[in-house]
């Protein structure tokens, strides 16, 4: 993935995110049920750590990229990633 299509995705995604965030603030203001607002709000913070961890894959992918041998590479991003999960 070129560095202009991360870019577009992680936009893409924190634009959605956002929407989700103006949905929630609507709920309030319509004081919705609790539940249905704590819903929405674990679906945001979902979807900002999988934003979080696309940027922080990405990021050691290119650091990592002077490694020779991309098994590797791939074997300490699986490990940062499910340190991270």
């Amino acid at each position: 993935m070129s560095d202009k299509e991360k870019k577009d995705e992680i936009l893409s995604r924190l634009k959605n995110i956002r929407g989700h965030i103006d949905g929630i603030i609507k709920m309030v203001e319509e004081e919705k049920e609790c539940e249905e607002i704590m819903l929405q709000i674990a679906a945001v913070k979902k979807a900002i750590e999988k934003v979080g961890y696309f940027i922080i894959e990405s990021h050691a992918a290119e650091c990592l990229s002077s490694v020779e041998n991309k098994e590797v590479i791939q074997r300490i991003l699986n490990i940062m990633m499910k340190f991270l999960s």
